[in-house]
C-alpha cells in the first residue's frame, strides 16, 4: 500500500512539473518585434509624440486672434437731486486687437515649424532608441554565446579533472596537478554562474526597452552572424545631409528665426490696431459708435527687437553651418569604425577556426602524454578567449553597422500595428 501511495505521489509530481513547465515556457522575440515594440512602449517615444500634441495645440493657439476686450459703464456712484443714485448702465464697448499687418500669419508659421520639429524630435529620439535596443540585443546574442562557452568551458575541464584524477590514481601525476585540475574547474563553475547573471541584467534591461517588467522570461530567435559590410563611403554625407532628423530641425529653426526676424520687421512698421463698437444708452446720449485705435512704437521704433531677432537668425546660421561639417565628420568616423570592425570580425573568424583545430590537437597530445599538464591549462584558456573574442568582434560589428547607418539615414520605422 505504502509503495502504491509513493508511486501515485511521484507520479502527480512529474505531471504537476511538466504542466508548470509547459505554461512557463519562453516566449520568442524576433528582432523586428523588439523593435516595433520598443517603437510603441518605450517611455521616451511615447513622451516625443505627446510633445507633437502639444506642439499641435501652440500651433493652434498661434494662429488665433488675439482675445476681445469688453468694458461697460455702470452709474450709480453720485445721487442726482432727489437724492437717488442712477444704477442704470451708460455704456458698453467692444474691442477687438489686431496684431501688425502680417505678423499673425508669421507667428502661425512660426508655430507650424515648431510641430515640423518635434515630428523630427520623435524620429531622432527613435534613432536614439533604436541604438541602444540594437545594443543590448546584440549584447543579449553576444551573452548566450558565451554562455555556451562557459558550458563547454565546464564540460573541458570537469573532463580534464577526471583525466588527471584518474593519472593520480595510477601513480603517474602528483597530487598539486590534481589540486590545480580542482582550481580551474571551480573557476570555470565560477565563470558560468557569471555569464548567466550577465545574461538575466541585459534580459532585464531589454524588457525596460520594450517597456515590460524586467523580470518577464524571453528568449531571442535570431543568433550571432556576419555578413560582410556592403556600404560604399561615396554619397554618404549628403544623404546625411538630406535625411537626418537632427539636421531637418537645424534647417527649420534657421526658416523659423527667418521669420520670427521679418516679423520683428513688420512690427516696426506697422502698429497695433483694435477695432470696436461702442454704445451708450444715456439720456442724453443714445447712439453707436464705432471705435478704432492704433498703437505704433514710437521709442526706439522695435529697433532693439528687430536686432535681437537678426542675432537670432546669424547665429542659427552659423551653427547650421558647423553642424554640416560635425555630420561629415561623424559619418566618416562611422564608416571607418564600421570597417574597422568588419576587418576584425574576420580576422576572429579566423581566429575561431584555428581555436577549434587546436582544442582537438592539444586533447590528443595531452592523452597520449605529448603535452606538459601547464601548457595544456594555458591552451584551454586561449582557446576560451578566443571564441568570447570572435562573439564580441560580431556584436561590435553589428552595433558598428546600425551607428553607420543611423549616420546618414533616418532610423526605419518598424511596419505594422502593435497586438
Amino acid at each position: 500500500m505504502k509503495k502504491q501511495i509513493y508511486i501515485l505521489n511521484l507520479l502527480v509530481f512529474f505531471v504537476t512539473a511538466f504542466a508548470l513547465s509547459a505554461t512557463a515556457q519562453e516566449e520568442s522575440l524576433s528582432f523586428d518585434q523588439v523593435l516595433k515594440s520598443a517603437y510603441f512602449n518605450h517611455p521616451k517615444m511615447m513622451e516625443a509624440r505627446k510633445e507633437i500634441s502639444a506642439s499641435k495645440g501652440r500651433w493652434i493657439q498661434a494662429e488665433a486672434l488675439p482675445d476681445p476686450e469688453i468694458a461697460v459703464s455702470i452709474g450709480g456712484f453720485k445721487k442726482n437731486e432727489e437724492g437717488v443714485r442712477d444704477k442704470n448702465l451708460d455704456s458698453i464697448e467692444v474691442m477687438q486687437p489686431l496684431d501688425p499687418l502680417g505678423t499673425r500669419f508669421l507667428r502661425g508659421r512660426v508655430a507650424h515649424d515648431e510641430v515640423n520639429i518635434s515630428k523630427n524630435q520623435l524620429d531622432l529620439t527613435w534613432a536614439q532608441v533604436s541604438a541602444k535596443v540594437i545594443s543590448v540585443y546584440s549584447q543579449i546574442l553576444a551573452l548566450e554565446k558565451a554562455l555556451d562557452v562557459a558550458h563547454e568551458n565546464l564540460k573541458t575541464t570537469r573532463q580534464f579533472f577526471m583525466q588527471v584524477d584518474t593519472r593520480f590514481q595510477s601513480g603517474s601525476t602528483r597530487k598539486s596537478e590534481v589540486i590545480r585540475a580542482k582550481i580551474e574547474t571551480s573557476r570555470a563553475e565560477n565563470e558560468l554562474l557569471v555569464a548567466q547573471k550577465d545574461l538575466k541584467v541585459f534580459k532585464g534591461e531589454m524588457n525596460l526597452l520594450i517597456g515590460r517588467s524586467a523580470e518577464t522570461e524571453f528568449s531571442l530567435s535570431d543568433s550571432l552572424s556576419y555578413q560582410p559590410l556592403q556600404i560604399e563611403y561615396i554619397g554618404l554625407v549628403e544623404k546625411a545631409l538630406g535625411q537626418r532628423p537632427d539636421m531637418q530641425i537645424e534647417k527649420t529653426l534657421l526658416s523659423s528665426r527667418k521669420k520670427g526676424f521679418w516679423s520683428a520687421i513688420l512690427s516696426t512698421f506697422f502698429p497695433k490696431m483694435s477695432i470696436g463698437v461702442e454704445r451708450t444708452t444715456t439720456d442724453f446720449d443714445n447712439d453707436t459708435a464705432l471705435l478704432l485705435s492704433a498703437s505704433y512704437p514710437l521709442w526706439g521704433f522695435n529697433l532693439g527687437q528687430v536686432k535681437e531677432a537678426k542675432a537670432q537668425k546669424d547665429k542659427q546660421k552659423i551653427k547650421l553651418e558647423a553642424f554640416k561639417r560635425q555630420v561629415g565628420l561623424e559619418v566618416y568616423q562611422a564608416f571607418l569604425e564600421a570597417e574597422l570592425a568588419d576587418k576584425q570580425a574576420m580576422l576572429q573568424k579566423k581566429a575561431l577556426d584555428e581555436a577549434n583545430e587546436l582544442l582537438k590537437q592539444v586533447t590528443v597530445q595531452y592523452e597520449e602524454g605529448e603535452l606538459a599538464f601547464l601548457n595544456y591549462l594555458e591552451n584551454i584558456r586561449t582557446i576560451k578567449e578566443t571564441r568570447l573574442a570572435y562573439y564580441n568582434a560580431l556584436k561590435n560589428y553589428q552595433e558598428k553597422v546600425a551607428e553607420l547607418e543611423r549616420s546618414f539615414q533616418k532610423a526605419p520605422i518598424p511596419k505594422g500595428e502593435m497586438k
